[in-house]
């Protein structure tokens, strides 16, 4: 199988995570809970995690979670109360969606979404005009999955730092072809996840904190702390993760991490050379509509072989030619419909480090004998 869907879960995996990660299942103990030897070495490992990725992102606090989408709704019902006004987009996952318009059709939030510009950015004056008086947070992806455009999430957490409301950013797909700096960039809340570009095991996540913040638990139960009250305990990280921590899966996490940082350069010239020949390549098929502008290099790019339904061609790709990618709606509707392809969906096509210049070339040949069939 050639494997082509890493913006869905990424395929290369470091050695040094696996290993990791039979090695704390091997061992397993309860990080956190108990108070004896081996107990206590599964939670230095926990705390180093929290370390690396405050490290890496310039953060002030992590909460692990068991994904991005776990992480995003932390803060969408841990924040928002009656009467807010939140500020969202067109191109965002439907895990920012669907939190918020279930908000919406309870009647706690007024929402406003805003459409891409021509380019399929979001452009921050539109963001500026949208802020009312009672706006209590702007949503956005850092990265469409869609399209792989990047947003100038910089520019948006400064207009909305201006105006006193706090930025979530969804990173799913932005680490770590874009630089992360919490405070400098301020991001106030940042959900990530650990298995796309950060290569580490699914199962994992994260919301990073730029400063100590007054969340609402989404889940309560035990913590390991204050065990003789029946009511939630409000320090951070234990407030936020009730229930045993997934701590095979944060050590592997925190090797991915270490490995993805150090090799971020490599990867990412890697991504971008090979995105660039895909485009090139798509770009001058006569019967293939390709919906990621030129110049995106992030690895994601979608499109459509003219009166073909997308997860036909995808259904032909993988059956006849081994080749895996995503068709359809890819949870993200409202940019679907922007682009015009809500009915037929899209193919999408993710690269990753795990890919070679002959897995690129044969994905050239194949859409190009899709199209003329």
């Amino acid at each position: 199988m050639i494997y082509f869907d890493n913006s869905a879960t990424s395929r290369y995996k470091p050695k040094k995570m696996l290993d990791e990660m039979v090695r704390e299942l091997s061992d397993s103990a309860n990080g956190g809970r108990s108070a004896h030897g081996d107990a206590l070495k599964t939670a230095l490992k926990i705390s180093s995690c929290r370390s690396v990725l405050c490290d890496y992102l310039n953060a002030n606090e992590i909460i692990f979670t068991k994904n991005c989408t776990e992480a995003i709704n932390i803060v969408l019902f841990g924040i928002l109360k009656h009467g807010d006004h939140v500020v969202t987009t067109v191109t965002e996952h439907n895990a920012v969606l669907r939190p918020l318009f279930a908000l919406e059709k309870a009647g706690v939030i007024t929402l406003s979404v805003i459409n891409p510009d021509r380019n399929l950015k979001i452009n921050p004056c539109h963001v500026a005009k949208t802020i009312k008086e009672n706006t209590a947070l702007v949503a956005l992806n850092a990265v469409s999955n869609v399209t792989g455009v990047i947003n100038d999430f910089e520019k948006i957490g400064r207009i909305a730092a201006e105006r006193k409301v706090p930025l979530l950013l969804d990173a799913a797909q932005a680490l770590p072809h874009v630089k992360i700096n919490m405070k400098a960039q301020n991001i106030s809340y940042l959900a990530g996840a650990g298995h796309k570009g950060l290569h580490g095991p699914q199962g994992t996540g994260f919301l990073a904190l730029n400063k100590m913040s007054d969340i609402n638990p989404l889940i309560y139960g035990g913590t390991g702390t204050n065990s003789d009250s029946v009511y939630q305990p409000h320090n951070l990280p234990e407030s936020l993760e009730a229930g045993t921590l997934n701590a095979a899966g944060i050590v592997g996490l925190c090797e991915s991490v270490k490995w993805t940082i150090k090799n971020a350069d490599k990867i990412n010239a890697k991504i971008s050379r090979l995105s660039g020949r895909l485009m090139f390549a798509l770009k001058n098929m006569r019967n293939v509509e390709v919906y990621t502008p030129v110049g995106v290099d992030t690895g994601v790019i979608s499109f459509n072989v003219k009166d073909a339904d997308s997860t036909t061609v995808a259904d032909i790709l993988d059956k006849k030619y081994g080749i895996a990618v995503r068709a359809g709606l890819h949870c993200a509707p409202l940019i679907h419909n922007h682009l015009g392809t809500l009915e037929k969906g899209a193919v999408r096509i993710s690269v990753g480090y795990n890919n070679k210049n002959a897995d690129v070339e044969k994905l050239i040949d194949a859409i190009r004998e899709i199209s003329k069939s």
